[in-house]
């Protein structure tokens, strides 16, 4: 990692090899993205950083004891918290973890101490990846053709996808992967960042003339969006990111963290029929029922009413997003079908 967290010494650079924080900073010579944009009446926008405290916190627990688990034992996986403050009347605080899966997430808190009217325009933490990435991966698309690979080397300057329609799509980045030239699958090395937001945001891939070489993300602010009284807060989304021997190894590491939530079902998937196919827009509750009675016969457990039961939405020019149930199907509302296709023993969708 030090060809990427320690600038080397090139012409016309710092004359001390500056080393570059999860919120990089201008103050120290940093000439990329800063991680930290604000400032109070046009001061404070470089603030001097001092350490007040660190602390670490296991990933689990096996009691309140303090005994660490098998999966800390085994990864070293949990919550480094570093608090900093400055004396342009700032607090910062960095959260990073590693998880007993092998992905880190960090996320960085700014809390205004000084006077009021600190303006936050940007706080994305960024991490380095080594000398050795080459190459980057990210995705594109629209409606129909979702999720299309684009991929370039990693030149000098910034590789940046920002999400300004104040949701996710078919045309998000997902990840920004850097990787070693020619990275597969099965082969290379990879890491990649996702920024854990679904509104506005900012993911990146970035690389100095000294050679260093960033991924980042954050929340994507508009203008005047946060304005800090004394003693008011804000928090950065987590910046996940995740090595791999390969894209495979990557996404697995991903999968795993997921599966390993609380809140992750852990039932198999249950055998499902939409009626999209079926019937299109063509809504009525006989033909509805006698689909349903067919899926519980050949052991269907969820049924799924798909398009058309909803507003004006008699065909695909008008009423999606109106999630009003429409009398013009469905006079009696869904209660009739949904009792039909419960008590025939599956769960019901929409």
């Amino acid at each position: 990692m030090a060809g990427s967290t320690v600038s080397g010494q090139v012409p016309n650079g710092p004359d001390v090899p500056m080393h570059v924080g999860l919120v990089p900073e201008p103050r120290w010579g940093w000439a990329g993205r800063p991680g930290l944009v604000g400032h109070r009446d046009r001061d404070a926008w470089a603030p001097q950083w001092h350490m007040q405290g660190i602390f670490f916190r296991p990933a689990a627990r096996a009691s309140v004891t303090g005994e660490i688990n098998e999966a800390y034992t085994q990864t070293g996986a949990g919550l480094l918290v570093v608090e900093l403050s400055a004396p342009e009347g700032l607090w910062l605080t960095l959260e990073l973890e590693l998880t007993p899966q092998g992905v880190v997430r960090t996320r960085a808190s700014v809390r205004n101490t000084g006077a009021p009217g600190y303006r936050v325009d940007e706080l994305a933490p960024a991490l380095p990846v080594p000398s050795r990435a080459g190459e980057i991966l990210d995705f594109a698309g629209h409606w129909g053709q979702e999720r299309v690979a684009q991929r370039r080397p990693l030149t000098v300057g910034v590789h940046l996808r920002e999400g300004r329609k104040g949701r996710t799509g078919p045309d998000a980045a997902h990840m920004v992967i850097a990787g070693t030239p020619g990275f597969g699958f099965r082969e290379g090395e990879v890491w990649g960042v996702h920024a854990a937001f679904s509104g506005n945001h900012r993911t990146w891939a970035e690389r100095e003339y000294s050679g260093q070489k960033m991924l980042g993300g954050g929340e994507l602010l508009m203008p005047g969006e946060i304005v800090l009284d004394t003693g008011e807060q804000y928090t950065s989304p987590w910046l996940y990111a995740v090595w791999g021997r390969g894209l495979d190894d990557q996404a697995a590491r991903l999968h795993a963290w997921i599966r390993a939530r609380d809140q992750h079902p852990r039932r198999p998937r249950p055998a499902t029929l939409n009626v999209w196919e079926a019937v299109y827009f063509d809504h009525d509750l006989p033909t509805l029922v006698d689909l349903a009675e067919r899926a519980a016969r050949v052991g269907i457990e969820r049924y799924v009413l798909d398009d058309g039961w909803f507003g004006s939405r008699r065909d695909d020019t008008s009423g999606l997003g109106d999630w009003t149930v429409s009398p013009d199907p469905w006079p009696d509302g869904l209660r009739p079908l949904i009792e039909t296709v419960t008590g025939l023993g599956m769960e019901f969708g929409l």
